[in-house]
């Protein structure tokens, strides 16, 4: 889980990590009209991981050390509390 309340204050630091970690579409114009293409965050790159709720992703172990790479980048805005998730009931 993770909390932006920092990031109110740095809104630039707070759209470049929630582009980091859900992608984002972007756009461009042609000749033949407006193209688009989504830039795949870390959620889509990592399989079995999901993002079950704002501000909570459900990570794989083998996938953990790049979200905490990608979260000790942003620090200084976020505040994290990790949770080891033994079962589903």
């Amino acid at each position: 889980m993770y909390d932006c309340k920092n990031a109110r204050r740095k809104n630039a630091r707070r759209v470049a990590f929630t582009k980091e970690l859900y992608g984002y579409v972007y756009s461009w114009k042609t000749k033949s009209g407006l193209k688009q293409q989504k830039k795949l965050g870390l959620i889509d790159e990592c399989v079995g991981a999901e993002a079950v709720a704002d501000s909570a992703i459900l990570v794989p172990p083998e996938h953990r050390s790049l979200f905490d790479s990608l979260f000790s980048m942003y620090d200084d805005i976020l505040e994290l509390r990790i949770f080891e998730v033994q079962r589903e009931l």
